[in-house]
């Protein structure tokens, strides 16, 4: 989420399209709209300090790296090519997150493929639907211990 919005600069010169050019041009202005309100929110919510306690950034870096490297050779051995698909997706939007992230310079002036945006914008609204459940569970979970376990209710 905060390599989203740290990328606020490049979402601003990006044009942001469906392949449907009538789509685009009814929906464009709604479109923006409400992808900045989402980047504010976030935005807002999001502290520098969150991010990395005393660790310094190369070290988390070098550390996602191992662990992407890992999960990439995993990937390869999944059989479902709809999982193998979606996992590679998730990874290259979160290396593509890092990429932005640890990225020397300017933000303007980094580079990124049309690919690598889609990537990151899958795996934000992944991440975005996991918290949005997570809450969800939380809630079912906080209701059922309100009401305890079934052979404690009296019938």
């Amino acid at each position: 989420m905060r390599a989203v919005t740290k990328a606020l600069p490049l979402w601003k010169k990006w044009d942001f399209y469906t392949g449907n050019p009538s789509e685009d041009l009814e929906n464009e202005g709604k479109r923006r709209k409400k992808l900045w309100r989402v980047f504010y929110l976030v935005r807002t919510r999001l502290t520098r300090r969150s991010c990395s306690r005393d660790r310094r950034p190369a070290k988390i870096l070098n550390d996602f790296l191992t662990h992407f490297r890992n999960i990439t050779q995993i990937m390869d051995c999944v059989t479902c090519d709809k999982c193998r698909l979606w996992g590679k997706i998730q990874i290259t939007g979160l290396g593509t997150a890092l990429k932005i992230l640890f990225g020397n310079g300017d933000i303007e002036k980094l580079a990124l493929e049309r690919e690598e945006v889609v990537t990151l914008f899958n795996a934000f609204n992944q991440l975005s639907h996991s918290l949005k459940y997570v809450k969800v569970f939380k809630d079912m979970l906080d209701i059922s211990d309100s009401i305890g376990p079934p052979e404690n209710q009296i019938h």
